[in-house]
């Protein structure tokens, strides 16, 4: 039976059922009358007899089991009308749920769809990374050589299959036009088996595919074949050019395949993660000759990815790597090279998931104590609207009315608004997360899988019902639990209570310990994300922009070829109206540390000096930059064929001391030196770390890597990235240019995920203080209204206001500094789990705490100065004959 039959058919029963009671009390008065009865008498005495109607028909409604849905629709409809009555509050509260809600929801999906939900692939929780420790590497996990791969792959028996794999980016094009950049995956033929995970459409790699010669071959991504060929079955057989090859499309891989990009897996695992990285769109097959791989060198350029066999555990596995290990050991030690590389095995998720697990939870902890502050304030509003409402619970309860019924029916209330605010939260948290995929500069681990699901809506309604408890129980208890007589002797005056007094008391009181710990923690992020943006880089940024260029059509040529090719787009570069200088370098800056060497004084061969970075820069880079000369010169165009070298000034102290290293010679990956010059220390492959050891070559010494070309304008411009990319492809029509950006924007989105931090815990700081003061300003708005005629009393015995303020205000001030109290204690203990998240702070120092109490006590003063200001302006004689 359909919704409007059973309607139906219920409103036929109840007319029966009027009928029929009808029907029996006119039986009764017609016998009462033959009986002798008058038709008044009669009438009264059928009634009287025949009892309460209503309730003979409630109990009837009972009996058919329609009795309780119908006094929840009641319930649900009165408490709409209370609402509507109340447009202030009503408002007030669907938006302090609806964004409570709506940022729970948002960020509980991002951390069920990136920490929670398993990889997307079959049997996901087989596979694993597998990364080496080095002993001049630290602690710092990195790929592994690949000749130790393949060492693994032949002894181990844990594993049912093992690859290696590279990730980057390279430019796509068809026809004439100019590359379009995607990312790619260059991998050994196995991947897609490890993967279990077959084509769409056409078919995977095989062995033959990674040949040379044969391996001229492709396979797309879903997203990349309906973006750029609309879906077109035909692309099968079809050729496109990437990077400098001509290749043919043999696959489209399956719609919901989605595979980490390059900062997820990162080869070099201490690497900072690249801004603006793209998924990947092509899988290359990967041809590696191990005749050209020594035992030694050759670390993070190779990802090392498995499958375990069935029933074998991560750390079983790693067992078994770990004794082959010794066999690699031993062969590095008949190379020459006497070291003890440690392997180990991390499952994939925790792999690509990586350094996010620990702020997401951060995440998701704040908004939670934001949620929580949401639904205390919201209980505390709550709470001043049941003691207004007493004496109508109290008629209600004389009538008969159940106290289940009246905890039901203040319920009712809140249901609505948690209804209505769950429904809007989770509206707010879709536009939250497809504004935040689109536009946000923070790469998070598996960012395009993030979305709405059924977990998350669980969650919602989790949620929901949770904030409908939290925010209305105490209130409805409070209701319940009330005297009928005393309130109806109360008369219209609004009764309160100690006991309701402490209870709103504990209420302001828990609401300001969260706040409060929230905003300690969020004055710390802010301090740190100061302490960032503030030192001293050694470089400026100021007017620049940098552009990433793939001369991959080059890549293979002889040197020579490479350096016109840098030369003509230098060239270009220089004559861009309004540019002061242009230089490249081989690293983008602050993307971390890359191409790790160790340098050898050639008449100190025996000594032991620290690691350094290598960069091949050009004349100008350091004039681009703006990096400080401390000694010496920079490179100038002499210095083509001079194998000259500039160190960083940090390194010059390090591997000198106080000697003067200018003229000095050394060697560098078996090449020869002549130190010329000692640059400032600069920041520049990370805001967060110490300026690391840096060694700076002729870009005309350069190997065919990746090159980034910068130029320095007169004065600020939107325009120059635009005209950088033009300049280029006038130069070099075939390049690829991966990005154009300015400087000003990398130190930006270098720190994408510290300012993202902070924003967040700001928006959570400040609306949960907005809170706050709603609370303290309706707890003593309640307590004005109710205690009207005893301010009026004592303002009649000779009370000044300055003794009405400061005692409306101290109602106020108990709770805030003890909640205060409490908040900052917590937010101490907080800051020992976060201080990893942290850059330049060692503690909650006074400075901080002191702040964050001067900010509750400036916001106590301001919620309560209203309230007490009218309890000041209380007239005696009108409060006095209200009664």
């Amino acid at each position: 039976m359909n919704p409007l039959s059973r309607w139906k058919e219920r409103r036929r029963l109840d007319r029966e059922l009027a009928d029929e009671m009808a029907a029996h009390i006119q039986e009764r008065n017609e016998q009462l009358m033959e009986e002798g009865w008058s038709a008044e008498d009669a009438a009264r005495c059928a009634s009287r007899q025949f009892g309460n109607v209503a309730v003979q028909r409630e109990k009837s409604r009972e009996a058919w089991g329609w009795s309780g849905v119908e006094e929840l629709m009641a319930d649900l409809r009165f408490g709409c009308r209370l609402l509507a009555r109340s447009p202030g509050f009503t408002a007030t509260a669907l938006l302090t749920l609806a964004l409570a809600i709506g940022s729970a929801t948002a960020v509980f999906t991002v951390v069920d769809s990136v920490l929670l939900r398993p990889l997307s692939f079959r049997g996901s929780g087989e596979l694993v990374v597998a990364w080496e420790r080095l002993p001049f590497l630290a602690e710092n996990a990195t790929g592994p050589n690949p000749r130790h791969t393949d060492l693994w792959r032949k002894r181990a028996t844990a594993f049912s299959g093992m690859v290696l794999l590279q990730q980057g980016a390279r430019g796509v094009a068809f026809g004439a036009e100019h590359p379009r950049i995607s990312g790619s995956v260059t991998t050994e033929p196995g991947l897609f088996g490890i993967l279990e995970v077959s084509p769409a459409l056409g078919r995977s790699f095989t062995p033959e595919d990674a040949v040379p010669g044969r391996d001229h071959v492709v396979i797309l991504t879903y997203g990349l074949w309906q973006s750029w060929f609309h879906g077109d079955p035909g692309v099968i057989g079809r050729r496109i050019r990437v990077a400098d090859t001509d290749r043919e499309v043999i696959g489209v891989m399956p719609e919901n395949f989605r595979f980490p990009n390059a900062n997820a897996l990162r080869a070099f695992r201490s690497k900072q993660g690249a801004s603006s990285v793209p998924e990947p769109g092509i899988f290359l097959p990967a041809y590696v000759d191990l005749n050209e791989i020594g035992w030694s060198g050759d670390y993070g350029n190779w990802v090392t990815l498995a499958r375990l066999r069935p029933g074998v555990s991560v750390r079983e596995a790693e067992t078994q790597l770990s004794s082959v290990e010794a066999e690699v050991a031993r062969q590095m030690r008949l190379a020459g090279v006497p070291m003890s590389p440690q392997v180990f095995l991390q499952p994939m998720q925790q792999a690509v998931v990586g350094s996010s697990e620990r702020a997401l939870w951060f995440l998701m902890a704040a908004v939670s104590a934001f949620l929580l502050t949401a639904c205390l304030n919201l209980a505390g509003a709550q709470l001043g609207r049941a003691i207004s409402r007493q004496r109508e619970a109290a008629v209600r309860s004389a009538l008969g009315a159940s106290k289940w019924r009246l905890l039901r029916s203040a319920l009712a209330e809140n249901l609505v608004l948690a209804l209505a605010g769950g429904a809007a939260g989770v509206l707010l948290a879709q536009l939250g997360l497809d504004l935040f995929r689109r536009y946000s500069a923070v790469d998070i681990p598996r960012l395009a899988e993030v979305h709405l699901n059924p977990a998350v809506l669980v969650f919602s309604v989790m949620v929901t019902a949770g904030a409908t408890v939290l925010s209305g129980l105490l209130p409805a208890l409070r209701q319940v639990r009330a005297d009928p007589q005393k309130a109806l002797q109360n008369g219209t005056r609004v009764m309160g209570s100690r006991q309701s007094a402490r209870a709103t008391a504990w209420l302001v009181g828990v609401e300001v310990a969260g706040c409060a710990a929230l905003l300690t923690i969020t004055f710390c992020f802010g301090k740190s994300l100061l302490n960032l943006t503030t030192q001293d880089k050694g470089f400026q940024t100021e007017r620049v922009a940098v552009a990433q260029v793939d001369l991959s059509h080059v890549l293979h040529a002889a040197p020579k070829k490479r350096v016109e090719a840098d030369d003509r787009i230098l060239s270009a570069l220089r004559g861009i109206p309004g540019v002061e200088t242009a230089g490249l370098v081989s690293a983008m800056p602050l993307e971390g540390e890359s191409w790790i060497e160790e340098l050898q004084r050639l008449d100190r061969p025996r000594q032991e000096t620290p690691l350094l970075n290598l960069r091949w820069v050009s004349p100008g880079y350091f004039e681009t930059m703006r990096q400080r000369l401390v000694a010496g010169r920079f490179f100038e165009e002499r210095d083509r064929d001079l194998h000259s070298l500039v160190l960083s000034e940090g390194l010059a102290r390090t591997v000198w001391g106080g000697e003067n290293p200018l003229g000095a010679q050394v060697r560098i990956e078996g090449r020869s030196f002549t130190v010329i010059g000692i640059a400032a220390d600069a920041r520049s492959a990370s805001l967060k770390t110490s300026p690391p050891a840096m060694a700076y070559v002729h870009y005309s010494d350069r190997r065919p890597f990746a090159t980034f070309f910068m130029v320095r304008g007169r004065q600020r411009g939107a325009a120059l990235p635009a005209d950088l990319r033009e300049a280029i492809w006038r130069a070099v029509p075939e390049a690829t240019v991966n990005r154009v950006k300015t400087l000003d924007a990398q130190l930006s989105d270098s720190i994408a995920g510290e300012r993202l931090q902070t924003a967040v815990l700001v928006s959570f700081g400040s609306a949960a203080l907005a809170l706050a003061m709603l609370g303290i300003y309706g707890v003593l708005s309640c307590s004005v209204a109710g205690r009207r005629r005893e301010i009026g009393v004592r303002i009649a015995l000779g009370a000044t206001r300055r003794s009405i303020y400061a005692g409306t205000l101290r109602q106020a001030y108990v709770p805030v500094l003890g909640g205060l109290a409490g908040g900052l204690a917590a937010g101490v203990l907080v800051f020992r789990f976060v201080r990893s998240l942290l850059y330049g702070i060692e503690g909650v120092g006074p400075g901080i705490l002191v702040m964050v109490a001067a900010l509750f006590v400036a916001a106590a003063l301001a919620a309560g100065f209203v309230p007490a200001r009218r309890a000041a302006a209380v007239d005696p004689m009108d409060a006095l004959r209200v009664e």
